[in-house]
């Protein structure tokens, strides 16, 4: 139970810290924006870490590729796409990173499903923040995206 409990406090306290790279990586000068696409696949793999191993020499290789394809999914919002900033996209895609994964071992289903909760998240939270034209909203979007990047990694391993 002990060793549990403190598995929970390391992912909350990795999250905290997506949280706060996604934000400085928004933030501009004297932040750069690698700090986000860049420190938080880190994060977050070290967060998978936490609850599951690669069962085979080449599950690193493919977490090495998830972590690329979230890196690579972190330095868009999509805007070239689909003429704006595409949030749901950019939530879909970010989850959709852990992918390869699926190769040794992790659900393609509840990865489909993490990706479509980020989706969800981030695409919501963006409309509703400027709907109601929250104050103070870049920090709030950008710490509460950063934070559910790494917060929803249990799902990986259901």
């Amino acid at each position: 139970m002990v060793k549990k409990a403190k598995k929970t406090l390391l992912l909350l306290l990795l999250s905290v810290i997506s949280a706060i790279l996604y934000r400085l990586g928004g933030w501009g000068k004297p932040f750069k924006s690698w700090m986000r696409d860049w420190l938080i696949p880190i994060v977050f793999t070290l967060a998978l870490l936490l609850f599951w191993l690669p069962p085979v020499w080449y599950g690193w290789l493919l977490l090495l590729v998830s972590f690329g394809l979230l890196g690579a999914s972190l330095t868009t919002y999509y805007d070239s796409l689909f003429g704006f900033d595409n949030f749901w996209f950019h939530g879909f895609m970010c989850g959709f990173a852990a992918f390869p994964l699926c190769f040794v071992g992790i659900s393609w289903i509840w990865m489909l499903v993490r990706a479509v909760v980020l989706a969800v998240f981030m695409g919501g939270l963006n409309w509703w923040v400027h709907k109601y034209k929250i104050p103070k909203s870049d920090w709030i979007e950008e710490l509460s995206r950063g934070f559910v990047i790494t917060i929803t990694v249990p799902l990986l391993i259901i």
